[in-house]
């Protein structure tokens, strides 16, 4: 099944050469949940992740955004998680800032070229 190696070579490849930027915003940490490290990709301190072993990584921005990679256990096909942040100024600007939220996420889509 090529779909399978495929992800395996995904995901190998953003460990041996994770991004240095998505969507503008450098990417500080990287997260791997297989080796159980996590590394400073600016500074290269490494630390160890006490969790259970899992094929995830997790890219953290400088901007407060979160990227995760997983591949499916069940299909030839590799899942991504985002979480982005910003500041809510007020009530009234919700939909807006929701918005603005949305459009991060395509670009970051875009970005990594996902679509």
């Amino acid at each position: 099944m090529r779909g399978a190696e495929e992800i395996a070579e995904m995901m190998q490849g953003y460990r041996d050469n994770p991004p240095a930027t998505i969507n503008g915003s450098p990417v500080v940490q990287l997260l791997d949940y297989q080796t159980q490290v996590g590394k400073n990709l600016q500074s290269g301190n490494v630390w160890d992740i006490e969790l259970p072993k899992s094929n995830v990584l997790q890219f953290i921005l400088e901007d407060g955004s979160k990227i995760s990679a997983r591949p499916s256990g069940t299909e030839p096909k590799i899942k991504f998680y985002f979480s982005v942040k910003t500041k809510l100024e007020s009530p009234e600007k919700f939909e807006e800032t929701e918005k603005q939220l949305d459009d991060k996420i395509k670009a970051i889509i875009s970005d990594m070229k996902l679509t």
